[in-house]
């Protein structure tokens, strides 16, 4: 039986948008380190583990006593970094934790697990939050979310979605409520996967829609796999550019002293 479930955070240095992310410095500390240090506050998780192809993260994360792992340059996107870590190792499921989300709730991964856990029709879990600011729904580095009545997600994009033909007081007029006209929903970036799932999606070539997007989530829902999105009220700042750092530091600075 497989021993509970694992984090994965890929870590790749050659970002295309943002070379040398993973060890970008917030408040004096690597981003990568922010995350595997918040990813181990999660409660019931077996191992959490660092993919990267690159030497500098893998050194740096074992010399801060992490547990890392070499994966090979071939793979093209996270998810396919954390399968080839999952082949390896005896966990299900696995949660694919993106090495740029430092703010991230641990409690959220573990309602993410149950809810897989919980529903065996359902391959992929992930989460959302509500967009407030017309600038973020605009923000093509901000990953835009919509669901289905059950909470399952029936596409994902860079462009503001769903689209408006009203203004958002005649939307709310029209549903009844100021809840129910949101300006769309922001994805975070971490994913709990059973691992047969996580294994079938990396087997599959890169699809039409993840290229076109380049967002590896589409490649499962194009070949009929399920996601439910959990929607949290608590937003998640991902580190997309290096204008990005500033934010993040900001908000991390308050709980500097508690963190070891």
């Amino acid at each position: 039986m497989p021993s509970g479930f694992a984090i994965v955070l890929p870590a790749r240095f050659h970002s295309t948008r943002f070379p040398g992310k993973p060890l970008a410095l917030i408040a004096g500390r690597p981003l990568i380190e922010w995350v595997y240090r918040r990813a181990v506050e999660v409660p019931g998780a077996a191992r959490v583990i660092v993919a990267t192809d690159d030497e500098r993260i893998f050194s740096f994360m074992r010399g801060i006593g992490g547990e890392a792992a070499m994966t090979s340059p071939r793979c093209i996107t996270g998810t396919d970094r954390v399968a080839e870590v999952a082949r390896a190792i005896d966990c299900d499921p696995i949660v694919n934790l993106q090495g740029d989300e430092p703010l991230f709730p641990p409690e959220l991964v573990t309602r993410m697990v149950e809810a897989l856990r919980g529903d065996s029709r359902v391959d992929i879990v992930t989460a959302c939050h509500p967009i407030s600011q017309q600038e973020e729904a605009l923000d093509p580095n901000s990953v835009k979310v919509v669901v289905d009545e059950k909470g399952n997600a029936l596409y994902f994009s860079r462009s503001p979605i769903p689209y408006r033909r009203m203004s958002a007081s005649a939307a709310n007029q029209e549903a009844g409520s100021e809840d129910r006209a949101p300006l769309g929903r922001r994805h975070m970036g971490v994913y709990t996967f059973r691992k047969e799932s996580l294994l079938r999606f990396a087997s599959l070539p890169r699809s039409p829609l993840e290229v076109s997007e380049e967002l590896e989530q589409l490649r499962a829902l194009e070949n009929g796999m399920r996601i439910h999105v959990l929607e949290t009220s608590q937003r998640s700042v991902g580190v997309d550019v290096p204008a990005d750092l500033k934010m993040v530091e900001k908000a991390l600075t308050p709980g500097l002293d508690s963190i070891p």
